[in-house]
């Protein structure tokens, strides 16, 4: 993995944590998005934890980057305050994970290893910053899902539970999973985490 921040002591920080680990390898360090894209090069490493705003284009101009590229590593997007746009966009560009930089080094490490196995992880803090970026975008539903399913979607990407949408929405809880499953064989995806960043990628909420 590479570690990309423009303030050298959360990098060598974050870098002192990751080395402590015998399930995380550390390969370099980058101080700008244009150095990242360059080691991903030349590296190749699994996962890439870069700051989302920092120059040289910072974590979103490393997700289009990678995207671009078909790079296969797995980006993992610290960020200090939350901007809804650069993380909705972000997510869509292909971003696997978000992370306070505010977080205890331990919930970075474990983000990094859920991340390497696959895994999209969107914490709580997210949720209705970006919940809020998707009702402020959304305007037409893609005629792919049905109205219901698109606001099965919108909930679930505020991080509810299915009983909590079936209540949102005066549905049984067996029917909002119904809904889901349909969504999960439109979108081609397993997971809500990935329903929710596949609507995104493909503009289904726009």
């Amino acid at each position: 993995m590479i570690i990309a921040d423009d303030h050298p002591l959360f990098r060598d920080g974050l870098a002192r944590r990751v080395q402590e680990r015998p399930d995380l390898e550390l390969v370099g360090q980058a101080a700008d998005g244009n150095e990242v894209i360059e080691l991903v090069r030349a590296l190749k490493p699994d996962v890439a934890v870069v700051d989302l705003k920092m120059p040289g284009g910072g974590g979103l101009g490393v997700a289009r980057a990678l995207t671009r590229e078909a790079l296969t590593t797995h980006l993992v997007l610290l960020s200090a305050h939350l901007d809804s746009a650069l993380v909705f966009e972000a997510l869509a560009a292909g971003a696997r994970a978000f992370v306070s930089k505010d977080a205890d080094r331990l919930e970075v490490c474990e983000t990094i290893v859920a991340v390497a196995r696959g895994d999209v992880v969107l914490p709580a803090w997210l949720h209705a910053g970006l919940a809020s970026e998707i009702r402020t975008r959304a305007r037409d539903a893609d005629p792919a899902l049905t109205a219901r399913e698109l606001d099965v979607l919108r909930l679930i990407a505020e991080g509810r539970s299915a009983p909590a949408v079936g209540r949102a929405l005066h549905l049984s809880t067996g029917t909002v999973k119904s809904h889901l499953t349909s969504v999960y064989e439109k979108l081609g995806v397993n997971d809500r985490a990935a329903a929710v960043a596949e609507g995104m990628r493909r503009g289904v909420l726009e």
